[in-house]
C-alpha cells in the first residue's frame, strides 16, 4: 500500500521500509512541511490507492462555507487526518470537506477519484487548473445519474493530468440522516473499468436470476393457484429493486434521469422489502405453525410500518429514519421467531424454507447497524445482502415447490374422494351408476353389448369374526386389488356395498371374455396371500350379465334397476354353495 511520510527521520525510515516490503505499493510519498499528509505521488504502477490516512477532513456545521473560504482558511474549524472507517454524522445541513494533494509522475495513465459507495446525497470535487481557474465536478443522489461528471454506479471524478506538479483537491460531501463512512480512493481508469466489468457480470447474473425466479413464481401461482407464490414474487421483486437502488444499479440503468426517485428509492424499497418478507413468511408458514400470537403481531406491525414509511417519505428526518430502522429491527426479530417456530414443526420443506430465509435475515442486520452508526460502510455492508440473496433464491424456490407438490397431492387426493371409495380406492356406488348408465346408452346406440359383473366376498363376515376388523378391511383392499388386476383400462371397478363390488366391462364384449374374467377373479381369490393370515382365502361369488338384455326391456337405461337385477341373481347363487359363478342371460 502506498505511504505518505511526514517530516521526521524515524517516520521516513519506517515508511521507506514498509514501501519496500509491500508488493502492492502504488505510489511514493514526499514529506511536506508542516503537519499535513504528504502529497500522493502517482508513478508508473497503476491500480488503486485509498485516501484514508493520506487526506484531511473538517466538518462545516452550517454547510455555508464555499471553496474560496475553505482554500484561504477563513474559518476556525481544524483539519484532522481522515482514517480508515471514519464515520461522520452530517445533520442540520452540515457538510464534510476532505482535502488531499496529488503529484503525477506520468500523465499517460488516467487517474480518477472514486467514492466506493452509492446513496450519497451530493459530492463535489474542486481543484484549480493550470491557469488557476476553479474546476468542479458533481455527483450524488440529488442529481440525475446522467448529469453526473461520470455516470456510473458510484461517484467517479477525473483528476487533472499535470506532470510533476502538486495539485490540491477538495471534496465537499453532503449526506444527511445516515452517518457518512464511504471509502474514497484513487484508481486508474483501466483498473476501474476492469473492476466494473467483473462487478456488472456478478450483479447481472443475480438480477437475471431474480427476474427468472419472479417469472417462475408467477407461473406457479397461476398453475397451482397458490397465494404463497404471489407473496414470493412480490418479496423477491422488492428485494431485487431495493438492492438495485442501494448498489447504484437502479440509478445507472433503471432511472438515470429521475433525481427525486433516486433520492428516495432506497429509503422506500428496502423497508417495503422487509414488510413483504414479514407477510411472505406468515403466508407460507400459516398460523397453525407460528401460533396466533405471532400472527397477531404480524397483522399489527404491518400497518404500523406502512404509516412509518409514509412519514419518512413525506417528512424525511433523522428521527423518522431511526423509527423506520427500529421497526425494521422488530420485524427481523419477529421473522426470526416465526422461522424458529416453523423449524420446530419438523417438516422437511419448512426447514428448507427456514434455511433459505436465514442468510438474508442475518445480512439485513448490517445496514441496520450502519444506520445506527455501529459500523462503517464496507464490502459486507454493500454486498452482504446480494450474497445472501443469491444463496437464498434457489433454496427458497425449492422449498416452495416442495410445499406446492405436497399441497397438490393432498388436493388431488381430496378431489379423488369425490368419486372414489376411501378404503379400497375403487369408484364409489354413485359414480359407478353414472358410468353404467352411459355404457347402456352407448350400447343401445351402437348395437353392441357390454358386461356387468357383481362380485361378492362371501367369507368377509367369517374373516371379521375370526381375525377382527383390521384383517377384514385388509381382505377388502386385496379384493379390490384383484378386481383391478382383471379390469382393462376402459373398465370401471367399484365398491357398491360393504362386501360387494362391480366390474363394468365396456363393450363390445363377448360372453367368453366376461366368463374368463369371472373365472380368473375367483381363482385369484383362492390363492394364498402373504398379507392375510395363513390358511385364509378370499371366496368370491360372481354374477355375470351382458347388457343391454333383450329379455328385460323394462330395465331400459336404468342403472339402479340393472344392479338390482344382478343382486337378485346373487341371492339365488348364495343358496348353492357349490357354485361360484352365475350367468344371467347367456
Amino acid at each position: 500500500m502506498p505511504l505518505f511520510l511526514p517530516r521526521g527521520r524515524l517516520r521516513t525510515a519506517l515508511g521507506l521500509c514498509l514501501a519496500l516490503l509491500s508488493p502492492f505499493a502504488l505510489a511514493a510519498t514526499e514529506a511536506p512541511p508542516g503537519n499535513e499528509p504528504a502529497a500522493i505521488v502517482l508513478d508508473e504502477r497503476p491500480g488503486s490507492y485509498p485516501l484514508s490516512g493520506h487526506s484531511q477532513q473538517l466538518v462545516d456545521p452550517s454547510g455555508t462555507l464555499g471553496i474560496e473560504e475553505i482554500e484561504s482558511g477563513r474559518h476556525e474549524m481544524p483539519w484532522r487526518l481522515r482514517g480508515q472507517g471514519d464515520r461522520v454524522l452530517l445533520d442540520g445541513g452540515a457538510a464534510l470537506w476532505v482535502r488531499f494533494d496529488v503529484q503525477m509522475r506520468r500523465i499517460d495513465v488516467h487517474w480518477e477519484l472514486e467514492l466506493a459507495r452509492s446513496g450519497t446525497d451530493l459530492i463535489s470535487l474542486y481543484h484549480r487548473d493550470a491557469q488557476g481557474r476553479w474546476r468542479v465536478q458533481h455527483a450524488g443522489d440529488r442529481l440525475p445519474v446522467r448529469d453526473w461528471a461520470n455516470p456510473d454506479r458510484y461517484p467517479v471524478f477525473g483528476l487533472d493530468a499535470r506532470l510533476d506538479e502538486t495539485v490540491r483537491y477538495w471534496v465537499r460531501i453532503e449526506h444527511a440522516r445516515v452517518p457518512f463512512s464511504g471509502e474514497m480512493r484513487l484508481v486508474d481508469h483501466n483498473h476501474l473499468r476492469e473492476q466494473r466489468i467483473h462487478q456488472q457480470f456478478g450483479l447481472g447474473a443475480y438480477f437475471g436470476m431474480t427476474l427468472l425466479l419472479v417469472l417462475v413464481a408467477l407461473t406457479n401461482m397461476a398453475v397451482f393457484r397458490d397465494a404463497a407464490f404471489a407473496a414470493y414474487a412480490i418479496y423477491i421483486s422488492l428485494l431485487g429493486l431495493g438492492l438495485a437502488a442501494s448498489l447504484g444499479v437502479g440509478g445507472q440503468f433503471l432511472w438515470p434521469g429521475l433525481a427525486r426517485w433516486n433520492q428516495v428509492a432506497e429509503f422506500l424499497l428496502v423497508p417495503l422489502m422487509g414488510l413483504a418478507a414479514l407477510l411472505f413468511v406468515r403466508q407460507v408458514l400459516q398460523p397453525r405453525r407460528i401460533g396466533r400470537t405471532l400472527e397477531r403481531l404480524c397483522l399489527l406491525l404491518a400497518p404500523m410500518w406502512l404509516l412509518v414509511i409514509g412519514w419518512d417519505l413525506l417528512l424525511p428526518s433523522r428521527t423518522s429514519l431511526q423509527v423506520v430502522t427500529t421497526i425494521g429491527t422488530l420485524t427481523m426479530a419477529l421473522v426470526a421467531a416465526m422461522l424458529w417456530m416453523g423449524w420446530r414443526s419438523g417438516e422437511g420443506w419448512v426447514r428448507w424454507f427456514v434455511a433459505g430465509m436465514a442468510p438474508v435475515l442475518l445480512a439485513s442486520a448490517l445496514p441496520v447497524m450502519r444506520n445506527f452508526n455501529l459500523i462503517s460502510s464496507g464490502f459486507l455492508s454493500q454486498y452482504g445482502m446480494v450474497i445472501a440473496a443469491a444463496i437464498e433464491a434457489p433454496i427458497l424456490i425449492y422449498a416452495l415447490l416442495q410445499r406446492s407438490q405436497l399441497q397438490h397431492e393432498s388436493q388431488a387426493r381430496a378431489r379423488a374422494l369425490e368419486r372414489t371409495e376411501p378404503l379400497t380406492g375403487l369408484t364409489h356406488r354413485h359414480h359407478c351408476l353414472l358410468r353404467l348408465h352411459d355404457s347402456l346408452v352407448r350400447a343401445q346406440r351402437y348395437g353392441h353389448r357390454s358386461a356387468l359383473l357383481l362380485v361378492h366376498l362371501d367369507n368377509h363376515a367369517e374373516i371379521l369374526e375370526r381375525h377382527g376388523r383390521e384383517i377384514a378391511d385388509r381382505a377388502l383392499v386385496i379384493a379390490a386389488s384383484l378386481l383391478r388386476s382383471q379390469a382393462r383400462d376402459v373398465d370401471t371397478a367399484a365398491r357398491v356395498d360393504d362386501n360387494s363390488f362391480t366390474l363394468l366391462m365396456e363393450g363390445p364384449v363377448k360372453d367368453t371374455q366376461a366368463m374368463n374374467t369371472a373365472t380368473g377373479l375367483v381363482a385369484a381369490g383362492l390363492r394364498p396371500s402373504p398379507r392375510l393370515p395363513a390358511g385364509t382365502m378370499l371366496r368370491f361369488q360372481v354374477v355375470v350379465a351382458l347388457l343391454p338384455d333383450a329379455g328385460h326391456p323394462e330395465l331400459g337405461q336404468d342403472a339402479n334397476a340393472h344392479l338390482e337385477w344382478l343382486r337378485q341373481g346373487m341371492l339365488t347363487l348364495s343358496v348353492d354353495e357349490r357354485k361360484a359363478i352365475l350367468r344371467l342371460n347367456f
